[in-house]
């Protein structure tokens, strides 16, 4: 609404009531009569059209929250900020000139190098800079996917609940999304395989598959070895793409790393990464990871003259020399808030139906609030104690997740961690019917 600065939405009603436009309304406020309204909604493009009035960000309700436990911010603490401030110099005086103006359409071989290394070193995958492209972060990465291969109206599935943001995203781009539910094994391959089926009846076709394979934003499985044979599997009937989001695949705390999907099969799966959370979000750096003929088209949806060429020669000449030992770091150090948080919650909720997950590394502990827990009531007690959690509703694109909230125990320190779940977990109980 225009002039949603001047009249609140009971106001404007009333006044709608009355048979006013908005026109008339505006020429009877003080100052603003000979303003222009300006109506653009008719100029919009179909994906404008489509965001019009949609959420921009995720919920955060509280300000200037005593305990953020909402967004999957990194541990501020872990920063190497002395080794980004040497790192920055060395390359200054290696590349600066390089680094001050435009870029390699692709992005930076050097960071493309260090993600080739990055693979191998974890994961024993082989890939070459030709199979990567750099991004503004892995969002940025994940919409060029979607604008490569995605029209509107068109089909496909995803996990239900995913990520937030890439719903956003999605949502944007107006696809039909069909769910599919997770499980302790990821995402529930049998249902997929009926979503698929279904859409083949209907001459329908799926153009792409989206997955959080490992400890999946927000509700903490990894996709089994099993289920991944089968996605693969499923892809390869239905002939459709897979793209594979892993942001968090290195910040294992224990259990054993699995192959990628795209490990599995590099000519279908389109693999998304970032150094967010093992180097810093405000590096706004990430690739996608695809055939070459692939990168060629996710290519043309990128312009600007390459990728921030400045951070992401900060970013190479830094984690060349400390990759290896700052994820190890980074491991002992998110493994501790994981554990403090749930020594907190069980604490205080171990003697109810709750269910609570026990990610094997990454951000997030997702929550099925025990029976009898009001929704709205916790939000409303959460805000008047200044906790920060993100309700579960804001990960199903379709509707539904009321009775869950994620907690983040990223950014916090352990002991706060376990202080404000315990908090958390009180204002739970106190919202029961």
């Amino acid at each position: 609404m225009l002039l949603g600065s001047a009249l609140d939405p009971s106001e404007w009603h009333h006044l709608e009531s009355a048979g006013l436009t908005e026109r008339a309304v505006v020429s009877m406020l003080p100052g603003m009569a000979t303003i222009p309204i300006a109506r653009f909604d008719d100029l919009l493009s179909t994906r404008g059209r489509i965001g019009r009035g949609g959420p921009t960000a995720p919920t955060r309700p509280v300000e200037n929250a005593l305990y953020e436990f909402g967004g999957g911010f990194p541990d501020p603490a872990s920063f190497p900020y002395d080794g980004i401030v040497e790192a920055t110099a060395r390359m200054i005086k290696a590349e600066g000139a390089e680094a001050l103006t435009y870029g390699d359409h692709q992005g930076y071989r050097g960071l493309r190098e260090l993600v080739c290394h990055k693979y191998a070193l974890f994961e024993r995958l082989e890939v070459t800079p030709d199979n990567l492209i750099i991004s503004n972060g892995s969002g940025h990465a994940l919409s060029l996917a979607f604008s490569a291969f995605l029209d509107v109206g068109d089909s496909m599935l995803s996990e239900a609940p995913t990520f937030s943001g890439t719903l956003n995203t999605l949502r944007r781009h107006g696809p039909q999304v069909l769910d599919v539910p997770i499980d302790a094994e990821g995402m529930v391959t049998d249902v997929a395989r009926e979503q698929l089926e279904k859409l083949r009846r209907e001459g329908r076709r799926c153009k792409l598959i989206y997955t959080i394979v490992n400890f999946q934003n927000p509700a903490g499985p990894t996709l089994s070895l099993r289920r991944r044979q089968e996605l693969i599997g499923l892809a390869q009937e239905h002939d459709t793409l897979i793209l594979e989001d892993d942001a968090y695949g290195e910040l294992r705390f224990e259990g054993q790393p699995l192959p990628s999907l795209y490990a599995l099969d590099p000519t279908r799966v389109i693999r998304a990464g970032t150094v967010s959370k093992i180097l810093g979000a405000g590096f706004r750096l990430g690739w996608l990871c695809a055939d070459p003929a692939m990168i060629s088209v996710l290519q043309s949806f990128l312009f600007g003259g390459g990728v921030n060429p400045f951070a992401s020669r900060v970013a190479t000449y830094y984690l060349r020399d400390h990759l290896a030992p700052h994820v190890a770091l980074l491991v002992d150090v998110y493994r501790a808030k994981r554990d403090a948080m749930l020594e907190g919650l069980w604490q205080v909720l171990g003697g109810t139906d709750v269910e609570i997950s026990k990610p094997e590394g990454g951000f997030f502990i997702w929550i099925k609030l025990p029976t009898g827990t009001d929704p709205a009531r916790l939000a409303e007690v959460a805000v008047q104690r200044r906790l920060q959690y993100t309700p579960g509703p804001a990960f199903f694109v379709n509707g539904g997740g009321h009775e869950f909230i994620r907690l983040a125990f990223s950014y916090e320190p352990p002991a706060r961690c376990y202080d404000g779940a315990r908090l958390i977990a009180q204002a739970i109980l106190d919202s029961r019917r």
